[in-house]
Formats: structure tokens, C-alpha cells, sequence
């Protein structure tokens, strides 16, 4: 704040003083008073005036420096009344209530929204669960009926019903997840198994090589990332995966690369956005834009890097990087 800055909020008060100097000056030049001293009081009065108000310019710097210093150094401003204390000026005081006030019913507000949210996300969970019941149960029935349409469509149904539960676990999975060592060629064939059937009915040739690597993770969650990449794969035209992995000094890398069709090059930075499908969502018609996207927010959850890299016609290679634990 400037003493400037600080001065254009006074004008009013400065004009004021300024008519009653002029005014004083002309009435004691019709009194005849000397004229150096009739020209001195008024300039006296005005200056006085200016000076009069360094204190209060002092305060409100002193104040205001410090709010907006707060401010750009919190990662969340709106915290911003719990870390000022209240001013000794009456503007600063009113300021500071205001902001408590509002800071209140802004907490009560997102309290309600977060009830109501995990309220919500609770329903959802026990409905997917109970789902699933009657998912496999009639899965059963395909499979002792030898009906393979009837059963492709019902475990497509429970992919999907899946990807919903994991969706709406993925704003709370430090609350559901287990950090072990594991290597990624177990993690690699907890998904194939998970998937076998798909891919023996799509008739996907799978290759892997220097899975041998432990890496920090959460392998249920894990598993569910892999599946979706692996399901990506063949879905656009993939009848090759390739799983192979890279020791680096700062961690690990997981590779998954298949022979599909490729992204677009203006695509393939936008994959990862919530609910885009692009050219190939829209000329095979099945995509749903979240897949790729849970992928990435489930690997920010658990600390882990996500990448993809592609060309069209060429295939694509997504790669996981597990992060070397200093535990």
C-alpha cells in the first residue's frame, strides 16, 4: 500500500481542508494581516492536515501488507480469516468480521454438500455391491447355457458396473488402500487372469518381459488400472499387449503397449480429461471418456505417474512410474 494509494481515498477530506485554508487565507488578508502570515496559516492547516494522517496510513500498511502477503503464500485462501488478527481501525475491524462471517457460512455450506456427497457416494457403493449379485448370478446361467453373446454382454454390464465403483471410491482412496511391495509381473497377471476370458475371446496375444521388478503399491487398485488400460487396448483394435518394465535410479517404470489403431496426434494430449473421446470414441462408438481419466486420477491418489504415447495406426504405450520409496 502506498501513501499515494492512500491519499486518492482521502480526496474528499483533503478538498475539504483545502476550502477552509483558502477560506482562512482570505479572511485574514480582509483583516488585513501581514501577508506572508495569512498565506503560512492556510499552508499550515493543509499540511498539518496531510501529515495528521501518516499514524493512520502506518496502520492500515501495516495491515493490508500483511493480508495480501498471507494471500499469496496460502495454498487456500479462503482459510485466510483464521490466520489475520482483527485491526485497531474501525474499516479493518468491519473487514475483519465480515470475513469471519462469511468464512462460517462458506464451512456450514461445504460441510451440508460434503454430507450429502459421501451420503450419496455411500448409496452408490452399496447399490453397485448389490448389483453384482444378480450380474453373477445370471452369469451363471449363461455359462451353463452356453451362451457366449449373453455372457460377453453381462461381463461388459460388470466392467462397467466396476468402473462406477471405483469412480466413486477415487475421491477417497487413501481411506482404502493398503501400500505393499509387490512385483509387477504379479500385478500384471492378476489383471490378465481378471481378463482372461475377454481376451481369449478376442483372441489377444500377450507378451512379457523384465516384470521382475518390486515396486510400493496398492495391488487391488492397481489391478483395477491395469484392467481398464488392458480393456482400452482391445476395445480400439489391439490383438497385441505387450507388458515390460524399466529400473530407473529415482523408480519404476511399467509399460503396457498394444498394436491397436492408435490416437490422432491432436488427441493424445486431451486423453486423460474427464469424459473426452475424440476421434476414436467417436468412430467406434463404445467409449465413454472416463476410463483413461479414473486411470489418471487413481494414479495421482496413490503417488504413481501416468503417460501415453501413440500414433495412428501404430499402436499405443501407456507407462506407469512408480516412484522409489525412501521408506
Amino acid at each position: 500500500m502506498r501513501f499515494f494509494d492512500f491519499l486518492r481515498g482521502k480526496v474528499a477530506f483533503l478538498a475539504l481542508v483545502f476550502v477552509v485554508a483558502c477560506f482562512s487565507a482570505l479572511l485574514l488578508y480582509a483583516v488585513r494581516a501581514d501577508l506572508y502570515f495569512a498565506m503560512f496559516i492556510p499552508c499550515l492547516l493543509f499540511f498539518g492536515s496531510i501529515v495528521s494522517l501518516l499514524p493512520e496510513f502506518f496502520v492500515k500498511k501495516r495491515f493490508y501488507d500483511e493480508l495480501l502477503s498471507i494471500v499469496r503464500q496460502m495454498d487456500k485462501p479462503h482459510l485466510l480469516q483464521e490466520l489475520i488478527e482483527c485491526p485497531g481501525f474501525i474499516e479493518g475491524a468491519i473487514l475483519y468480521d465480515s470475513m469471519k462471517t462469511a468464512g462460517k457460512s462458506m464451512n456450514d455450506e461445504i460441510a451440508q454438500y460434503k454430507t450429502a456427497f459421501t451420503e450419496y457416494r455411500e448409496y452408490i457403493e452399496l447399490w453397485i455391491h448389490e448389483v453384482k449379485t444378480p450380474i453373477a448370478g445370471a452369469k451363471l446361467i449363461s455359462e451353463n447355457a452356453h451362451n457366449k453373446t449373453a455372457l460377453e454382454a453381462l461381463e461388459k454390464i460388470e466392467s462397467y458396473v466396476e468402473q462406477a465403483l471405483y469412480y466413486a471410491r477415487s475421491n477417497a482412496v487413501e481411506k482404502d488402500y493398503l501400500l505393499n511391495p509387490v512385483r509387477l509381473s504379479e500385478l500384471v497377471g492378476n489383471a490378465l487372469k481378471s481378463n482372461s476370458r475377454f481376451l481369449i475371446g478376442h483372441d489377444i496375444a500377450v507378451h512379457m518381459d523384465d516384470l521382475d521388478r518390486e515396486v510400493l503399491t496398492d495391488t487391488k487398485w492397481l489391478t483395477f488400472i491395469i484392467r481398464q488400460l488392458i480393456d482400452n487396448a482391445v476395445k480400439y483394435g489391439g490383438s497385441t499387449l505387450e507388458f515390460y518394465g524399466e529400473q530407473r535410479a529415482d523408480g519404476a517404470t511399467l509399460y503396457i503397449r498394444d498394436d491397436g489403431v492408435g490416437i490422432p496426434e491432436q488427441d493424445v494430449g486431451r486423453v486423460f480429461l474427464k469424459g473426452f473421446t475424440g476421434a476414436n470414441g467417436r468412430e467406434y462408438g463404445s467409449s465413454t471418456g472416463f476410463g483413461l481419466y479414473l486411470c489418471k486420477k487413481l494414479c495421482g491418489k496413490l503417488g504413481l505417474g501416468i503417460s501415453l504415447t501413440s500414433e495412428r495406426g501404430q499402436g499405443t504405450t501407456i507407462a506407469i512410474f512408480f516412484p522409489k520409496s525412501d521408506d
